[in-house]
């Protein structure tokens, strides 16, 4: 009855339903039209009917939660621009972004280790603003992590409870989030604050430098054992092109107990930008070695061998008439060499004798020019002086 409802609805408030955008454990995702403000929404809905027991409680969360999202902004996270209630539907009318979740990015392909980082930093910006506003997202994860153009990142679900009364409890209360990507706290039940999400950004953040799931389980209560016990090898086991100073980084962000992790989503992200600025140099460094490599002139001995298997014939054939390579390779140096290294008695004097002192008149033939001009000039002015 609930999934007829959700297809048959055409309007929420003064949002009028377009197309739907995608569906999740609690509710569907619409894309709307803001007549009023003439522009494009995504409408996130719950039906509150499904939790009739905690209906009350879920209702009075789930507007808590929207007023408090509705008074962030910033541009790594989602604005929020209104909520209501339509019958038993509750809604929420948010920005629409057009871009790719990370999840499909990290489903695609491996992302750069420079690519994980600025991702991650600006996920850790604007946690870092959502605490300071009182805000915990809890539940942040690939899925919730919207990658848009010109390299920007933006938090999504922001104040929004997925998880039913009914779901995902402990002998201590309620748990709100993804397993895979909860906090310890989060899954023994015990309060939850901004700490939380650090966590859950170093799992996204670990899992986009190496490639791999984090905390694994064929059920919910394996995976929660592996949040709360497994300790992970640092990245750069996994993949070599990760400094050591992210090593730091995603290690103190995953630490079990909230008090030793990052108490700040800040500081997180200016650990980041160092780690970034310290890659950024490094692939500049070996750009530089690189280029040098290419501008570097590098000698190579040709015989004519070398250059016939080396080049294509017609071009081997080509080089020639305008060069001295072809008359180099057609040299016969093969007595020089065989004297050389095995000289006879006649060469040996020749190598022991001093060389020749240069004569007078050699010296005036290698001027020659010069001492034909001078004694020009003496002639010149012998008759000049006898006229």
């Amino acid at each position: 009855m609930a999934n007829k409802k959700k297809q048959q609805l055409t309007q929420l408030g003064r949002y009028k339903i377009t197309g739907e955008l995608g569906r999740g454990a609690m509710g569907v995702v619409y894309k709307g039209e803001d007549p009023s403000l003439d522009r494009t929404v995504a409408l996130k809905t719950v039906i509150l009917s499904d939790d009739a027991a905690g209906k009350d409680e879920y209702k009075k969360r789930f507007f808590l939660e929207a007023k408090a999202a509705g008074r962030l902004s910033h541009p790594q996270v989602i604005t929020v621009y209104d909520f209501g209630q339509e019958g038993d539907v509750a809604y929420m009318a948010m920005e629409f972004l057009k871009g790719k979740e990370l999840r499909t990015r990290m489903q695609e392909g491996s992302i750069s280790v420079p690519e994980a980082v600025h991702i991650a930093e600006q996920v850790a910006e604007g946690l870092g603003y959502a605490h300071e506003h009182g805000v915990v997202h809890r539940d942040i994860k690939p899925s919730n992590i919207m990658l848009l153009p010109h390299d920007k990142v933006k938090i999504m679900d922001f104040g929004i409870a997925r998880m039913r009364a009914s779901d995902h409890k402990t002998s201590t209360g309620l748990v709100l989030g993804t397993p895979k990507y909860m906090s310890p706290e989060q899954v023994s039940g015990q309060p939850v604050d901004h700490r939380s999400d650090i966590f859950s950004l170093g799992v996204v953040l670990y899992e986009m430098l190496t490639h791999t799931k984090l905390f694994q389980g064929e059920d919910t209560p394996q995976i929660f054992h592996a949040v709360a016990n497994f300790l992970p090898p640092v990245p750069s086991r996994l993949n070599p092109e990760v400094p050591p100073m992210l090593d730091f980084v995603v290690e103190r962000a995953l630490k079990k107990d909230p008090a030793v992790r990052y108490q700040d989503a800040f500081e997180l992200a200016s650990d980041l930008r160092s780690a970034l600025s310290e890659l950024v140099d490094r692939e500049a460094a070996a750009a530089g070695e690189k280029q040098r490599d290419r501008d570097t002139t590098k000698t190579m001995k040709l015989d004519a061998e070398t250059l016939k298997t080396a080049l294509p014939a017609p071009t081997a054939a080509a080089i020639g008439s305008d060069t001295r390579l072809p008359v180099s390779i057609k040299f016969d140096c093969s007595d020089a060499i065989e004297r050389l290294t095995d000289p006879t008695r006649s060469d040996r004097a020749m190598l022991r004798r001093a060389p020749r002192p240069v004569g007078l008149l050699r010296r005036l033939l290698r001027h020659r020019v010069l001492v034909a001009a001078v004694i020009a000039a003496a002639l010149v002015g012998g008759a000049i002086a006898v006229v």
